[in-house]
């Protein structure tokens, strides 16, 4: 099994760029809090594998109540928990820091008296030896107060890899993005059938999403390809996770509403223009761009494409004059003023986008 893990560093300072060269995939947010800016930076790497879920990586994981939350910096509090069901650890009493600034905006203040599921990791501090490492409840983690509805998906499938002994879990959510005013939204999407197909034996298994969007498997030991491409209309990318015994793998999928781009280039002399990264610019509703190669026959496809305007081209993001003078737009123009744009439906293929090259001549 693939095992990812995701870091997530919290400052006060702006100044991050010795960290930001030493990351991958990293994303900075800045945020106010209690009247001073706060930059939080996580990277994380991604795998069609999907994500370790459950305990793994953890040293203590239980429900419970905030006995106290004490204010020790601008950014932390010291939390006495109490446990209420364990699910990793003794149930006792424990002591536990949280940097309240770069906890999840959706969550609430962690107050005394809270109701909470906790994913506590240990963490050893510059000065510290071992045995002084100390319990922290990670903002990244999959923490979160029992009224939410994340928390009683999480206790779910701890209770069903409690109960496993030669099979493990296969659990994550569906969603679409959907542009709400200025923002763009993750939209949860129920009732979605999912197929889990065995490598080694192909056996298939069934799943279906509740009203938010959550699904879970209850697998025997191998590695799957776990599908949502199951109606017309959408795609997402499968995924291809490993289960173990009383083990757990999280895999998420974006939906796309299943339109495509597709079409042939040639080159000036009328010949296929094989290898030609193409580049696919979304202009509306947000912007957005990638490249895909054409194949020995000049021909280039993309699907799982969101309704919008689209402009395609090649040599777009040259970077000399020379290849300045060579990019070329659909439908065969040197300008993106020409560029004809491509409004997608919604499900929509368009299969002609068809433009020839600029002569080197030129």
């Amino acid at each position: 099994m693939v095992l990812l893990r995701r870091l997530r560093i919290c400052l006060f300072s702006l100044s991050v760029v010795f960290l930001l060269s030493s990351l991958s995939a990293d994303i900075t947010e800045i945020r106010e809090y209690r009247g001073k800016k706060v930059t939080c930076i996580h990277s994380g790497l991604s795998s069609t594998a999907g994500k370790v879920c459950g305990t793994y990586g953890f040293a203590r994981v239980f429900t419970g109540t905030v006995k106290s939350a004490t204010e020790i910096s601008d950014t932390d509090k010291r939390l006495q928990l109490v446990p209420d069901e364990s699910f990793l650890g003794p149930a006792t009493e424990v002591t536990a820091t949280v940097n309240q600034a770069c906890m999840p905006l959706k969550d609430p203040e962690i107050r005394a008296g809270d109701k909470w599921l906790f994913y506590l990791q240990t963490q050893q501090r510059p000065g510290q030896n071992a045995q002084e490492r100390e319990l922290v409840l990670p903002y990244d983690s999959r923490s979160a107060s029992l009224s939410s509805d994340a928390a009683q998906e999480e206790i779910s499938t701890l209770r069903h890899l409690a109960r496993l002994t030669d099979s493990g879990v296969v659990t994550g959510r569906v969603f679409r993005l959907k542009k709400k005013e200025e923002r763009i939204e993750s939209v949860p999407v129920s009732n979605w059938p999912l197929t889990a197909k065995s490598v080694s034996k192909g056996i298939e298994y069934k799943a279906l999403t509740d009203r938010n969007g959550h699904f879970e498997f209850e697998l025997p030991p191998d590695s799957y390809t776990v599908t949502a491409n199951t109606q017309q209309g959408s795609w997402a990318p499968d995924r291809d996770p490993s289960v173990g015994k009383a083990e757990c793998a999280n895999v998420d999928f974006l939906m796309h509403t299943d339109g495509g781009l597709s079409g042939t280039v040639t080159t000036a002399e009328g010949n296929p223009a094989s290898n030609v990264q193409i580049a696919i610019l979304r202009i509306s509703p947000w912007h957005e761009y990638f490249t895909v190669q054409t194949d020995s026959r000049g021909h280039f496809e993309v699907r799982g494409q969101e309704p919008g305007r689209y402009i395609v081209g090649e040599g777009v993001y040259a970077n000399t004059t020379a290849e300045w003078r060579l990019r070329v737009y659909y439908p065969g123009v040197s300008s993106r003023e020409e560029a004809i744009a491509i409004d997608l439906g919604d499900g929509e293929t368009r299969s002609d986008i068809d433009f020839r090259l600029l002569s080197s001549a030129k």
